[in-house]
């Protein structure tokens, strides 16, 4: 006879058993997003691809919001973590540009990527949870580029790197969401790399103010 399951080990059953539903529910909700948009993206729709209830559904994620979150909070966090991998190399601070600007490039090529970080701008500007999700990586980001901007121009004040920074920072992810957008354009795309280190030079060296 089988022995029943203790309270302990049926606890760690549920919990597995949460974390694949979870998992399930992010998964569908990202693969709707990304073959319809976000017209479509419903808590019903989510729950047929999934295959739960909607109650179930919304014991992990009580609205369409939250679930765009789970949705995006990965991709956020690979976002930064590959931006401050590619500025950790220890390499010169011009190599380490190369490799920031190879990464955003990278970026606007994946169709996937481009269209996830659409997503989560037109988020960010009606949900505050979403807005502050940018804020604190954006707040980490910049301080590390303004260490990145005073050893390539160590003339600039502090207050000038790190505008300096917020502006690389626009700039990287308008050139990345421009690069996903028309990358169909390829004559449009033609010598945008060096057009990009173009731009960044004249922040970094032509600052004016």
């Amino acid at each position: 006879m089988r022995k029943p399951a203790s309270p302990q080990g049926a606890h760690s059953v549920l919990r597995a058993q949460g974390k694949r539903t979870r998992l399930a529910i992010v998964g569908a909700a990202r693969s709707l997003l990304l073959q319809n948009g976000s017209l479509k993206f419903t808590l019903r729709e989510i729950a047929h691809r999934a295959g739960i209830s909607i109650s179930n559904l919304q014991y992990y994620f009580p609205t369409r919001l939250a679930v765009l979150r789970a949705v995006f909070e990965p991709v956020l966090g690979a976002y930064t973590r590959d931006l401050r991998n590619a500025m950790g190399k220890g390499g010169a601070p011009r190599d380490t540009l190369f490799l920031l600007v190879a990464k955003v490039m990278r970026d606007g090529r994946d169709a996937e990527s481009s269209a996830l970080w659409c997503h989560f701008l037109s988020l960010v500007a009606i949900d505050p949870v979403a807005t502050q999700m940018l804020d604190e990586c954006y707040a980490g980001l910049t301080n590390e580029l303004v260490r990145l901007v005073a050893a390539l121009n160590p003339r600039l004040t502090r207050t000038e790197a790190r505008a300096t920074a917020r502006l690389l920072i626009a700039l990287m992810e308008g050139v990345s969401m421009r690069t996903g957008v028309r990358r169909r354009n390829r004559a449009e795309l033609r010598g945008i790399e060096r057009r990009f280190l173009a731009a960044v030079d004249q922040l970094l060296f032509g600052y004016l103010y």
